[in-house]
């Protein structure tokens, strides 16, 4: 979603004016620090088992030309998906309206050239949403070819423009508001099944696939709104029907507004939990292995004339998701506070993706954008066009602590902490006899605590690998000592800790 504005959720219901941007919250407080008498522990509960990891991420939807153009772009891609940088295993598009603009053509760009003389010139040969086509199919070629195990996942932000009543067209934005109309939802079906298929036929598989970004607002740019009632029919009765006649392997992905939740009941149309919970209520049959939930992270800004208890986005699971056992991804998450490449925006970003993980019990998080121009904190890696470079910041430095160490098909695990200082928190997974621990300090003092398993023997030394201010990932060892290690925490760090156990 583009965040520049969003304003529109808050005018309807007269409560701001222009200029709201999604905002960062508070963290979380944890427990007192500890005394003398209580040295401060991590306790891990071996025998516990939560979600599945299903990956870390990015987007580069509706921006993939800005990477496409880049001259080091190559480079780029490797912060984003080698060993080197941050491992990241998922990879999301958009599946544009603009493919197709009338019943009888469609085009999903497969062919097109997308030749480095053409990245050079087309900012001012090509139309926009052309180049658009071509970069975002560069990108998921490219990634395809030099890292074939990362997934590719699409959302939709509209069907194209003819299946839909009450629509508004701008040259570039042919999609944007109304509706897709009853007798069409087989072709959009079709279409969806389509796009699945021309890029397999290809050699580059769909993992899965959402037929609409944030379906509770209609955006000034592509957009669509649903309700939760026409888009469960959609998927039950269209969708996944299509999908199993027609021999797509995709998963169907839902959700997707820009809330993970809401407790003032007016903002209800943005809540990712409500629409979740009220789709899934739908039906009793659901295919649960074809399904993923998701929600997007963004927050309410304290600017909005509401009481803090009426912005809160509550950060927890998916009721209807949580007791079919159908995973649920943060599919976006940023905000457009200005740019902050610092280690306080690093460990902000960190506590959160703690809460979404630990709290909400997410499968995969995938950050909006992983690189592009800009002056917000919409990406990981900040482009310069004209000189050619660009900087990481350290919130993507704080997301490698867990994209590079919590591997694909680890389980969240319990853990119990006595005495650590108030901010800190201990995210926690294990995958067959491996564990991986994510420790956040947001405060000015070293912390030590001593870290227990419980259900499980440690062996060998702990790798540990710790983010600063200046420092990326530095790599150390922590021996055991007894059945206990010693962690020490440097003042405003994330550290991950790797280790294995009998």
């Amino acid at each position: 979603m583009k965040k520049q504005a969003i304003t529109y959720l808050f005018s309807v219901l007269c409560l701001c004016g222009t200029g709201t941007a999604w905002a960062k919250s508070s963290p979380e407080s944890v427990a007192p620090p500890a005394t003398e008498q209580s040295p401060a522990t991590i306790r891990l509960l071996w025998d516990t088992s939560r979600q599945t990891i299903d990956g870390f991420g990015v987007g580069e939807a509706d921006w993939a030309d800005d990477v496409f153009v880049f001259p080091q772009r190559e480079e780029v891609l490797d912060a984003l998906f080698s060993e080197q940088g941050l491992r990241a295993n998922l990879l999301r598009g958009e599946i544009f309206p603009h493919y197709s603009n009338d019943s009888l053509h469609c085009d999903f760009a497969l062919q097109t050239d997308t030749s480095r003389q053409v990245a050079r010139t087309g900012r001012q040969t090509l139309e926009k949403n052309d180049l658009l086509r071509r970069g975002q199919f560069w990108l998921t070629a490219e990634v395809h070819r030099r890292y074939p195990d990362v997934r590719l996942v699409f959302s939709t932000w509209s069907p194209p423009a003819w299946m839909k009543e009450g629509g508004h067209a701008t040259p570039d934005y042919p999609a944007s508001h109304g509706n897709l109309k009853r007798t069409h939802y087989q072709s959009f079906a079709d279409y969806l099944a389509t796009f699945c298929q021309a890029f397999q036929s290809i050699g580059i598989p769909i993992y899965g696939v959402s037929p609409s970004n944030e379906p509770g607002y209609a955006a000034p740019w592509n957009s669509c709104v649903w309700s939760a009632k026409q888009m469960s029919t959609f998927i039950h009765d269209y969708l996944l029907p299509t999908f199993t006649r027609q021999g797509v392997d995709a998963k169907v992905i839902f959700g997707e507004n820009p809330a993970w939740s809401t407790v003032f009941d007016k903002l209800e149309m943005i809540s990712s939990a409500s629409f979740v919970n009220q789709v899934l209520s739908a039906y009793p049959d659901w295919d649960s292995q074809r399904l993923i939930t998701a929600g997007h992270g963004y927050v309410l800004p304290d600017t909005i004339p509401l009481p803090a208890e009426l912005r809160r986005t509550p950060i927890l699971p998916f009721t209807e998701a949580e007791k079919r056992n159908i995973p649920m991804w943060v599919t976006e998450i940023s905000d457009i506070t200005p740019l902050d490449t610092s280690m306080e925006d690093g460990l902000y970003w960190a506590d959160m993706f703690h809460q979404y993980l630990m709290n909400a019990r997410v499968s995969a998080l995938i950050w909006w954008l992983g690189a592009q121009p800009t002056h917000t904190n919409e990406s990981l890696i900040v482009l310069n066009q004209e000189a050619g470079t660009y900087v990481r910041t350290k919130r993507y430095d704080t997301f490698g602590n867990y994209s590079r160490y919590i591997p694909q098909g680890s389980r969240g695990i319990d853990n119990e902490t006595e005495g650590l200082p108030k901010g800190v928190c201990v995210s926690s997974f294990r995958k067959g006899p491996h564990y991986t621990l994510v420790l956040v300090n947001p405060n000015a003092t070293e912390v030590t605590c001593q870290l227990e398993l419980q259900g499980a023997q440690p062996v060998k030394p702990l790798r540990s690998y710790t983010t600063t201010a200046n420092t990326r990932w530095q790599e150390g060892q922590i021996t055991l000592s007894g059945q206990r290690y010693t962690l020490v925490l440097p003042p405003k760090s994330v550290v991950t800790y790797t280790g294995e156990c009998q």
